[in-house]
């Protein structure tokens, strides 16, 4: 079994248990797969280029370790109440400020990373 062989079933077990998560309604079995399809999806796409520096291998694995700290974080502040608390931050909730200002943006940065890993490949190739 080639290593994409591997990746492409990785991908069909977490989606799998998206979807019991789904028939179950147990969110954190939803969520928390679909951090890791994120991780393997990102890792199937720059696979050729970690194949040729395997120093890349730190992109997926960054993004998967900080998204699963953000939503574990998020997980265990709204374990007692759903605004994670009656503080604050910014005027927003706890729960939704660590949303807005820590999960959104990550997104926006991972996105911007991704599109240089590959337009920076493309310049040294030129």
């Amino acid at each position: 079994m080639s290593y994409s062989d591997k990746l492409i079933y990785s991908l069909l077990f977490f989606v799998s248990l998206s979807l019991i998560g789904m028939l179950t309604a147990s969110w954190r079995l939803i969520l928390y797969s679909y951090l890791f399809v994120i991780g393997l999806a990102i890792l199937t796409g720059i696979l050729k280029s970690v194949k040729e520096n395997p120093r890349k291998i730190w992109i997926p694995i960054t993004v998967s370790i900080a998204y699963f700290m953000l939503y574990g974080w998020l997980d265990i502040m709204t374990i007692d109440s759903p605004t994670g608390g009656s503080s604050f931050i910014f005027g927003l909730t706890p729960s939704l400020a660590l949303y807005v200002l820590c999960i959104w943006p990550l997104a926006n940065l991972i996105c911007l990373l991704y599109a240089w890993t590959f337009t920076n490949e493309k310049s040294i190739t030129d």
